[in-house]
């Protein structure tokens, strides 16, 4: 039995999503909101993976090349790459198919190399958690092909999108198709598949529940926590485009009743 009860959540984006993509046709809304994802996601998808930079000092490195101390180059970079490979991969929020080619260019924008499929074979995790050894290089073409098969969702309702997506990214994961950053190229892939769906793009949070989600799929074959991490995360996006539409309102409301003073004098 699934662990996660996400029917509130779902019932959510399905009485929200018409109201929420209507404030997404206003520039006014839908530039900010643009340009917040993008710096947020290049801040969350490293956050995941260890990197340090808060998301102050993540904007900092990418609008203004500011660095401060008690971090690494490296982490700078990685700043630097993910905002580039959203740039140039998922902005805009644009319907692709993702294929073969989509993904490795993905994962070479986030590297700042060419991306290319592994050739050794490598492992997951740790012992205090879980290691997990993907399947041997010469299979991954293959499993890769099947793979994108269904990496295009086509789903009718808003569970059987995310179910489908979360599922799909677990497998992306599983596979491991490249040497290194694969998480970061497999959230790239699932905000295009939620794009593709007719979603907002997500900023998965850097807390532990989403890796949580692989080890209770893994250990339970339970996909109810990636799901709602899913979910929760696309309520987050929601809630962005709000604040901003309610910022735009009591600011044009204000401009309004300073005009109609002014206009008494």
């Amino acid at each position: 039995m699934p662990l996660f009860d996400n029917e509130s959540r779902i019932l959510q984006i399905e009485t929200e999503k018409t109201e929420i993509f209507r404030h997404m046709e206003n520039p006014l809304i839908c530039q900010p909101f643009t340009e917040d994802f993008a710096r947020r996601f290049s801040w969350s998808t490293n956050a995941i993976e260890g990197n340090t930079l808060s998301l102050e000092e993540t904007i900092a490195v990418i609008d203004y090349d500011e660095v401060r101390s008690n971090h690494t180059y490296s982490e700078y970079t990685d700043a630097k790459n993910a905002y580039h490979a959203i740039q140039n991969m998922l902005i805009p929020f644009a319907k692709t198919v993702i294929d073969e080619a989509w993904i490795k260019r993905a994962n070479g924008y986030i590297r700042h190399m060419q991306g290319e499929y592994r050739e050794t074979s490598v492992y997951i995790g740790n012992l205090s958690e879980a290691v997990y050894y993907p399947p041997d290089p010469p299979d991954v073409p293959a499993l890769m092909k099947n793979w994108i098969r269904e990496a295009d969702i086509e789903a009718e309702t808003v569970k059987e999108t995310f179910e489908k997506i979360a599922a799909s990214h677990v497998r992306f994961e599983r596979i491991h198709p490249f040497s290194d950053w694969n998480g970061r190229t497999g959230r790239m892939i699932v905000n295009q598949q939620l794009i593709n769906s007719g979603f907002l793009p997500v900023s998965i949070p850097p807390a532990g529940k989403y890796r949580e989600a692989f080890r209770r799929y893994d250990k339970r074959d339970d996909l109810s926590e990636m799901v709602y991490v899913l979910l929760k995360s696309e309520l987050d996006s929601f809630e962005r485009v709000r604040s901003l539409a309610l910022k735009l309102s009591e600011d044009r409301e204000k401009q309004k009743k300073e005009m109609k003073h002014l206009q008494k004098y």
